[in-house]
């Protein structure tokens, strides 16, 4: 079931994350060669992504595993679908 379609935890594009905000990536839209340079920059389905700076205006700034900062164009961001950490958090508990 695509993530957009599960009223449970809804997914977002990332560039609609928050400054602050942690996310879990649930899916990566896009053409062969998009997908896999985000792949290779470990932006894979699961990984959880901090976003440092999100202003509207320019790259979003997100930080990946503990160390790595990347910044991303707009339009790329519109192709990574995510939901937000706390959704995700919530849903483990409730299976516990």
């Amino acid at each position: 079931m695509s993530p957009l379609l599960d009223s449970h935890h809804p997914a977002m594009p990332l560039s609609l994350a928050t400054t602050g905000q942690t996310v879990t990536i649930q899916q990566v839209n896009g053409g062969r060669s998009t997908r896999q340079r985000l792949f290779d920059l470990g932006l894979n389905h699961g990984a959880h992504v901090r976003v440092v700076q999100n202003d509207m205006l320019g790259p979003m700034i997100i930080a990946i595993r503990e160390d790595g900062r990347l910044a991303l164009g707009r339009g790329m961001t519109h192709h990574i679908l995510v939901t937000s950490l706390a959704h995700h958090d919530r849903s483990e508990d409730k299976a516990l």
